[in-house]
């Protein structure tokens, strides 16, 4: 049995009642074998952070924050937010925010009564305008104000600015995050579908992976579908966190796509998991069917 920890970016799949998600929650837990959820940060970490608490308490203890949601709400209302932002304001104020999710990662390890927020992951945002040197200078400030209890800083590559291709976050580079990655001592980990999504090919996701691993700044891999094609989520090549091919045919992420990226990661991960969408009127237990079209791959 594979003992790393399965993160599941469980919210992009959620039933919409409270009983259905605890009892989704219960599924991940006790069928996929899950040690940690990856929780979505927009304006705070949740209506209900009691409650949330504790239903990660005692066992999604590998748990991960992610700043993308909020990221990009505040991206596309100026344009100028993020932590790689050449903009002095869009660059304190995307530090102001991650500080935020930081204390609520410790709100919550105290709710819980034991750490439950593993890491935290981060982006070089804004779009196109992202600046390397920006990016470098706000993880030094970020990483000078934290205690070493506090959860790591991860880095998800996201789809690089390309002139050839439409893209969505159209961030840094993967060369150039890992060159400040390398200088920061901070991981990068790899979502599949942003990384496909960067030049329209399926094979760039296992490529990202062996240059994590030969620089040595790998942390982990999230499998999140996408496709290129309409479908029943949305747009082609669009970041919907489409499911495995079985469960929508116009996704590009099967079976062989994650065995080349595992092949790749050559058990260097420190966490993987999966993130894809369901459809709204499917029951819980069909939302954890899906999810374990990718998880039986990772255990």
């Amino acid at each position: 049995m594979n003992t790393t920890p399965l993160v599941i970016g469980a919210y992009a799949a959620l039933p919409a009642t409270r009983a259905d998600q605890e009892t989704f929650y219960d599924r991940l837990h006790a069928d996929l074998e899950a040690t940690g959820l990856e929780l979505p940060f927009r304006d705070s970490i949740h209506d209900d952070p009691a409650w949330l608490a504790s239903q990660l308490a005692g066992r999604f203890t590998d748990s991960i924050i992610t700043a993308i949601p909020g990221t990009m709400m505040r991206v596309w209302d100026g344009g100028t937010f993020g932590l790689a932002s050449p903009d002095d304001d869009g660059r304190n104020a995307a530090i102001a925010f991650t500080r935020s999710i930081i204390d609520s990662a410790r709100a919550l390890d105290d709710a819980a009564g034991h750490r439950v927020i593993a890491g935290i992951h981060i982006h070089s945002a804004p779009s196109v305008t992202a600046n390397r040197d920006q990016f470098l200078r706000s993880l030094t400030e970020l990483l000078e104000g934290m205690d070493n209890d506090d959860p790591r800083l991860i880095i998800e590559h996201c789809d690089r600015y390309n002139e050839a291709v439409t893209g969505e976050k159209r961030f840094l580079s993967i060369e150039q995050e890992i060159a400040i990655a390398k200088e920061t001592g901070i991981g990068i980990t790899v979502n599949w579908g942003r990384s496909a999504m960067e030049a329209y090919d399926t094979q760039l996701p296992a490529r990202h992976i062996q240059a994590l691993v030969a620089e040595g700044v790998f942390e982990g891999v999230m499998f999140s579908g996408a496709g290129d094609k309409e479908n029943t989520f949305g747009a082609a090549w669009a970041d919907l966190h489409l499911p495995h091919h079985v469960d929508e045919p116009a996704s590009l992420m099967d079976d062989d796509r994650i065995a080349e990226c595992l092949s790749a990661a050559g058990g260097a991960q420190k966490y993987h998991g999966a993130k894809i969408q369901a459809p709204a009127d499917v029951d819980v237990a069909t939302r954890v069917t899906m999810l374990g079209h990718i998880t039986r791959h990772l255990r």
